[in-house]
């Protein structure tokens, strides 16, 4: 889910139910502090892959997700920020029911993000794989919409805490809505690929979905539609592109698995396909590619579909052996 809707949701629950400012933010600091990552996403093209160190990776897990919200709560209180906590009336404190909701709001945020596609490493360290409901979008737009116009209603008026309730209830009867459109789209899509051997992921509009199947050496992409119950003929991605030096390839493409951003790419993507070719001065470029962000990028999905050319992929170069990230 994006980052205001993680903000607003814990923020109508502690304002409906009528608590004190201290703890409706420490509810709403827990159930921002996850995304706060990506304060130090920078950090995983240089740190070793397998400490999750990017957006969605370590502190999206419960146990460090628990240990970075009370790092964010401790910094928070610190005389440092008095000066801003009064600013907002805000009034945060080092407790033990300070810290309580605080971990309460991770939680939430964390069952969000399972919603959606993509995922959270729930049990990191322990094991690194994300798991996922894939029923929402990673960031799903008629949310985020919402969300946004509710905060600007609540910035431009304070209601009494009466219509604040009544706005949590709304808003939870909504998001209940769209979860159950996504539901019944979900199903239907399964539906029609079923005994396909397909993986169904939501697509950024609300109706859309798509089914990625693996066939032979190759990766089949399909649209389906929930108003019209109707799906659309594969984009086929062959797995791995190369020219007939097929040894020299998988050397090239041996050093580039090396890489930490190729780990990571590999980490995050639904599935992964591969273009290699030969340059003349010897030297292999290697690109790596996300067949179903590719599919929705070339037009698949007209509806958001991702505005860069590089979105969902990215490029390797190796010469003797030796390989590097490529612009």
């Amino acid at each position: 889910m994006d980052f205001f809707t993680h903000a607003l949701l814990p923020y109508l629950l502690a304002s409906s139910l009528g608590w004190q400012r201290r703890w409706m933010a420490a509810l709403v600091l827990g159930g921002i502090a996850p995304d706060l990552d990506v304060l130090f996403s920078w950090a995983g093209s240089i740190l070793p892959p397998y400490l999750l160190m990017f957006h969605r990776g370590i502190t999206h897990s419960l146990f460090f997700g628990a240990l970075f919200g009370l790092l964010v709560l401790y910094l928070a209180a610190m005389p440092l920020f008095k000066g801003l906590r009064r600013r907002y009336d805000l009034d945060l404190e080092f407790s033990h029911r300070s810290l309580g909701l605080v971990w309460a709001g991770v939680a939430l945020h964390l069952l969000l993000d399972y919603a959606t596609t993509r995922g959270v490493p729930l049990f990191f360290p322990f094991q690194s794989m994300r798991y996922s409901a894939d029923l929402f979008y990673q960031i799903e737009p008629v949310v985020l919409v919402a969300t946004i116009l509710i905060l600007a209603g609540l910035l431009r008026s304070r209601p009494a805490i009466h219509r604040k309730k009544n706005l949590f209830i709304v808003f939870l009867i909504f998001l209940m809505l769209v979860g159950g459109i996504r539901m019944e789209g979900k199903m239907a899509a399964e539906e029609e690929f079923a005994g396909r051997n397909a993986s169904i992921y939501p697509m950024p509009g609300l109706f859309s979905w798509a089914a990625l199947q693996e066939e032979g050496d190759s990766y089949l992409i399909s649209s389906y539609d929930l108003v019209n119950g109707t799906a659309s003929s594969g984009q086929a991605f062959p797995r791995l592109t190369a020219p007939s030096q097929i040894k020299e390839a998988e050397e090239a493409l041996d050093a580039a698995e090396g890489l930490s951003p190729v780990k990571i790419f590999r980490w995050r993507a639904y599935a992964v396909a591969v273009n290699a070719s030969l340059s003349g001065n010897g030297s292999w470029y290697i690109e790596y590619y996300d067949p179903l962000v590719r599919a929705q990028r070339d037009g698949s999905w007209s509806f958001l579909r991702p505005p860069f050319s590089r979105y969902g992929s990215l490029r390797v170069a190796v010469q003797g052996g030796i390989a590097r990230m490529a612009e």
